[in-house]
């Protein structure tokens, strides 16, 4: 059986296009946003840092699986909060592991969000490869996963735009 002459064009022309992509993705290289391989103790050390810096004082709990979860203290204020990098799939689990405190929120760039942001993750990881490649060296925004006992309030307490160096 023979194809039409614009079936076989069409399979070309995709048989092209996927090639030409992979070489592209080759040449270019990995991601270089550096958030798989992030070293977890950077973002805890500063989130340690903002917390401490408003007198609560703060513990880790560490998960076999999934980012280590910072508890933290003062007075009635009881705070959760996580490197959630891997985005809404740990949902869930981050608010089992936060539910003796309370709802988790997503805090990214100063916003506040009811479930992980995907487009605009991805959006400021390009913009940061961008600037990366052109040698800015600019922070890496991190998604960060807060849960609050009712007695914080609505406070972000500093933890609405953490970055990380890179």
């Amino acid at each position: 059986m023979q194809l039409p002459a614009s079936a076989s064009v069409r399979i070309g022309a995709f048989v092209l296009l996927a090639l030409g992509s992979l070489g592209l993705k080759a040449a270019v290289g990995p991601a270089r946003d550096r958030l798989i391989d992030q070293d977890p103790a950077t973002f805890e050390h500063t989130v340690n840092g903002i917390l401490h810096a408003q007198n609560f004082s703060t513990t880790k709990r560490v998960f076999s699986f999934r980012s280590p979860l910072v508890l933290a203290v003062r007075g009635d204020c009881r705070i959760a909060v996580r490197d959630a990098k891997w985005g809404e799939g740990m949902g869930p689990v981050f608010s089992e592991d936060a539910r003796a405190i309370g709802p988790v929120t997503y805090l990214y760039r100063g916003d506040r969000y009811s479930r992980p942001p995907g487009l605009t993750l991805r959006l400021g990881r390009l913009e940061f490869e961008i600037l990366d490649r052109l040698g800015a060296r600019p922070s890496l925004h991190v998604l960060t996963a807060l849960a609050l006992s009712p007695s914080c309030g609505n406070a972000d307490f500093g933890l609405s735009d953490v970055t990380v160096p890179s």
